[in-house]
């Protein structure tokens, strides 16, 4: 399981309403929820890299293709959204590609997009099934589009190449990369119907240049991160069990153990409440189904 910190300004009220919303979210009956909450994700920063990665590869190959990428065959996007995801599971569930129309004349709206799912990563156009281009919802997508990027970073590459054995005049040219503080984190959703599994998705800016040369929006490279795995550790903050620095610090105190009785965290469960248990003096636990010793609760919990 992994960890990573939330922080919510409203404190243990909204801790709670997150819990309750987390606990009455299910796969037979669900709808689209989504928890309001301000996290930190520097815990992440490795697989966000494999995002801004191909955004970055995608604009060099955008420049050197005069800002249409006709001939480049589909496969090779799709390519690099399966390595992304090959990378990355299964904290990475999914990952793709999405461009703006002027990209390609042969398709109005482009979303190559690979997800890891019963084992098998699986290929597919998310366009085919998903408006993202004009939809305020596709905040991935809507939220970088509509930025002013003429700050956006820069870099001078100087290159010097040669044909056979023919040297070709070197060029300077000047290209324009996304950074980690470009991108956009959604917050945490429940993918009701597809996945059904709680993401967090990143998505950074694809850059191509105008006619002036200054910075175009070109589309987006993105990843989905699987929040299941990860553990919400409801105990006290001040316990000292070794996790405070890489659970979810947020839900810390929101335990219903009663005041004798001392919180144990039981890693293992995932994204959902109720991963406790309280130890009572004697050295025994009690949760809703009774009280049994420490050996007696992992059994019953474990078998």
């Amino acid at each position: 399981m992994h960890g990573l910190k939330l922080f919510v300004k409203g404190g243990k009220s909204d801790a709670i309403t997150a819990l309750n919303i987390i606990g009455n979210t299910h796969t037979d009956m669900c709808s689209a929820s989504k928890l309001y909450l301000t996290l930190d994700f520097t815990l992440w920063n490795g697989y966000a890299n494999l995002a801004i990665y191909n955004a970055n590869y995608m604009s060099t190959i955008i420049y050197q293709n005069k800002g249409i990428l006709e001939s480049i065959p589909d496969l090779t996007f799709f390519n690099l959204a399966r390595n992304v995801v090959m990378t990355g599971s299964p904290q990475v569930f999914s990952s793709g590609l999405a461009f703006e129309p002027d990209v390609f004349s042969r398709y109005k709206a482009f979303a190559p997009y690979a997800y890891y799912k019963h084992g098998v990563i699986r290929l597919y156009d998310l366009s085919l099934s998903y408006v993202y281009q004009t939809s305020v919802d596709s905040e991935w997508y809507y939220n970088l589009e509509s930025r002013k990027w003429d700050n956006a970073s820069s870099i001078l590459t100087e290159r010097h190449q040669r044909n056979g054995s023919t040297d070709i005049q070197d060029e300077n040219i000047v290209m324009y990369f996304a950074k980690q503080e470009d991108g956009y984190w959604s917050q945490p959703y429940f993918d009701c119907g597809f996945s059904d599994i709680w993401l967090v998705t990143f998505s950074v800016p694809i850059f191509g240049q105008d006619a002036t040369g200054k910075p175009a929006f070109k589309g987006v490279a993105f990843i989905d991160m699987n929040l299941n795995d990860t553990d919400i550790n409801q105990c006290d903050l001040d316990d000292d069990d070794e996790s405070i620095d890489i659970f979810l610090n947020v839900f810390r105190g929101t335990h219903e153990c009663l005041p004798d009785t001392k919180c144990q965290f039981l890693p293992g469960l995932g994204f959902k409440k109720g991963g406790y248990s309280c130890l009572q003096v004697n050295g025994s636990f009690s949760n809703s189904e009774g009280t049994y010793s420490l050996t007696e609760s992992h059994e019953l919990f474990y078998k």
